[in-house]
């Protein structure tokens, strides 16, 4: 057991941390402060390195980032990568395949280290969300060749709208061999984000991959969090918060924080400490 660290305090970024573009004081410091109490902070988000460096300065309170929904950790004070997982050629092609047969609106992100980079291919259907995520990173865009041999890439986004849930759910049974995850997108608040990832990617597999880095499998752990992709991550901690707006039933027994508060992560993080210091160890 390392004697260094007691716990493990895990946050999402957008819409939980990160609340309208900003983050609040009180947050800031809550995190700041578990590092002299011997807690291991982790942001785990859906960005790319690239995206999520657009908002944490370098010395952001946190010692790792899980990017990309579990796709990737880095340490981050070395900003030394552990773990890089990637769709192999085969499997692009398989996943292509299936998107285009289904006429879906998808992006496929080239692989690490370039992986904000990505091909577009566009569906019959006209998605706005699709358009807009587009539009705002048009730098890092280009037309998928369906002709083209494929090369190994980081993941797939295809982009669906709110009431299309059945594709979601086709997507993630046809392909069953691969994580697909489903997230609301952070430009519109509504539209599904279905990412596709290797086998076994999520937020809670990189957080398992820090705690046994760290030989702190018997330390307590908490999280906090607010979208679909944060829920295997919520199941797996022995504290599970998520903000009061969250797009996830509040059932499971997550811990609710407060409404009409701007400083969730920090009420997360002290009602973790009073239970550390109580002595709990497991639900």
């Amino acid at each position: 057991m390392n004697t260094h660290y007691r716990g493990i305090f895990v946050s999402d970024l957008d819409g939980t941390l990160l609340r309208q573009g900003t983050m609040s004081r009180q947050d800031l410091d809550a995190l700041a402060e578990l590092k002299s109490e011997g807690i291991l902070r982790v942001i785990a988000t859906g960005r790319s390195l690239h995206s999520a460096t657009l908002c944490l300065h370098d010395e952001f309170p946190t010692d790792y980032l899980i990017l990309s929904t579990g796709n990737q950790v880095i340490d981050w004070p070395a900003r030394k990568v552990l773990q890089t997982y990637r769709l192999g050629a085969g499997e692009v092609r398989e996943v292509c395949k299936l998107l285009v047969d289904m006429d879906v609106n998808f992006m496929l992100h080239d692989d690490f280290p370039d992986n904000h980079c990505f091909a577009f291919h566009r569906g019959r259907q006209v998605n706005e969300d699709f358009e807009r995520r587009l539009a705002r990173n048009a730098d890092h865009a280009r037309g998928w060749d369906p002709e083209a041999d494929p090369a190994p890439a980081s993941q797939a986004l295809a982009i669906v709208s709110p009431e299309e849930t059945g594709r979601y759910d086709h997507i993630r049974q046809a392909l069953s061999g691969y994580s697909v995850v489903r997230a609301t997108s952070p430009l519109d608040g509504k539209s599904i984000w279905v990412e596709i990832f290797a086998h076994s990617v999520s937020k809670a597999a990189g957080i398992t991959h820090i705690m046994k880095h760290h030989g702190l499998e018997d330390a307590l752990l908490g999280a906090i969090g607010n979208d679909h992709n944060d829920k295997e991550m919520l199941d797996l901690v022995h504290l599970p918060y998520i903000v009061n707006d969250a797009f996830i039933d509040p059932g499971h027994n997550y811990i609710s924080t407060p409404a009409a508060r701007s400083d969730a992560v920090a009420f997360a993080v002290s009602h973790f400490m009073e239970q550390l210091h109580s002595g709990m160890t497991q639900r």
